[in-house]
């Protein structure tokens, strides 16, 4: 219960803070605004001025207004409606239009770069000071939310992991000694064993069968409360021999069953060194 209320925590204060941190300051907002309608009516002039160009060559005229390889209009855009001014040749309607199209394009620009010029630029203290002023307190209860589901989840998450698992619950590293034992005096069998007969093979399955289901499956199932007490790299240098030793208790039985002799021992010689170097590493966390 407490997990699953810290999940819906962790749910909101994520949607929080990533709602009320998109915020931006008014005033930086408002420059954002106005410097995206700048953009777009300079985007809209600059293709009416392409537009009067190809008019121009079209009907043949000299380049001039920035067109071809006439000097480019440059400046603000009362700057560029000046430099037009300069011009006075007679021009076909078509061209006249397209040129009046444009100069009412750069005449629309002028108020959106007095209004981009007023709003300025914002300094990281004072945009903070904005951003708090519309998204501070929502982000900050989010951030709240978040840590408070955090820490139930963590919290239930080892409650989990450290609860008994009923009467026959046993400790880890009694565990690891039981199916170390085990298979090291299996191994010292196989090794006893000059010319082991099919008796012998199934013999050494069922006590391998045996240990496989019971010890060394509740071994492999105890990650959680493995982590739980040494941390996550304690679990990854204990479980990185002990998942060897296990592959190799798995190929072992496959050849016991393939009746290969020399293949199972070898597995098994091996998953007896696996077991031996997890149980090293966990007395160096101990």
């Amino acid at each position: 219960m407490n997990k699953a209320i810290g999940l819906i925590l962790l749910t909101l204060g994520i949607g929080l803070t990533a709602g009320f941190g998109a915020n931006l300051s008014p005033q930086f907002r408002q420059a954002t605004l106005a410097e995206g309608e700048l953009a777009l009516a300079e985007k809209r002039a600059d293709t009416l001025h392409e537009a009067y160009c190809a008019s121009r060559k079209e009907h043949k005229m000299a380049d001039a207004d920035g067109c071809g390889k006439s000097d480019p209009l440059k400046g603000t855009s009362a700057e560029k409606l000046a430099a037009l001014e300069q011009n006075s040749e007679i021009m076909l309607v078509k061209v006249t239009h397209a040129r009046t199209e444009y100069r009412i394009a750069l005449k629309k620009i002028a108020p959106l770069e007095a209004k981009v010029e007023s709003l300025g630029t914002q300094g990281p203290v004072e945009r903070l000071s904005g951003w708090q002023s519309v998204g501070g307190a929502g982000f900050l209860v989010g951030l709240g939310l978040l840590l408070v589901g955090a820490w139930m989840c963590r919290k239930a998450a080892g409650d989990l992991a450290t609860e008994d698992e009923g009467p026959d619950a046993v400790d880890f590293g009694v565990l690891l000694g039981e199916v170390r034992t085990s298979i090291e005096a299996m191994a010292t069998d196989m090794n006893a064993m000059k010319a082991p007969n099919g008796t012998d093979l199934d013999g050494i399955k069922e006590s391998l069968e045996a240990v496989q289901k019971d010890a060394l499956a509740r071994l492999c199932a105890s990650g959680p409360r493995v982590q739980q007490r040494y941390g996550l790299q304690g679990m990854a240098s204990l479980f990185s021999p002990l998942s060897s030793a296990e592959r190799k208790l798995n190929r072992a039985w496959a050849a016991l069953v393939d009746r290969h002799w020399p293949e199972a021992l070898s597995s098994i010689e091996g998953a007896a060194a696996d077991l031996s170097e997890a149980q090293a590493a966990l007395s160096e966390l101990a």
